[in-house]
């Protein structure tokens, strides 16, 4: 029987559950269904709408809304502004 060696975390991928503080130098990659896209520092994002630097990525991902058609845009965290 083959013993399965332990995976090791990635710590270098923003994940959901961070906190906005913990990863404020990521971007925040929003893209809606319209067209519309931003890309933003996910810090400054935070700062010009005052979200609490304690509030859970997950959480102001579900809370976003589109500024053009009101409705739910894609978004991600990104270390990088164009991709992972």
């Amino acid at each position: 029987m083959a013993h399965k060696r332990p995976t090791a975390a990635n710590y270098n991928r923003p994940k959901p559950i961070d906190p906005i503080w913990y990863r404020q130098g990521c971007y925040l990659r929003i893209q809606c269904a319209c067209g519309r896209r931003v890309v933003a520092p996910l810090g400054d994002f935070a700062r010009s709408r005052r979200i609490s630097f304690d509030t859970r990525i997950y959480e102001l991902i579900a809370r976003l809304r589109c500024s053009q058609c009101r409705r739910k845009p894609y978004a991600d965290v990104s270390r990088n502004r164009s991709g992972n």
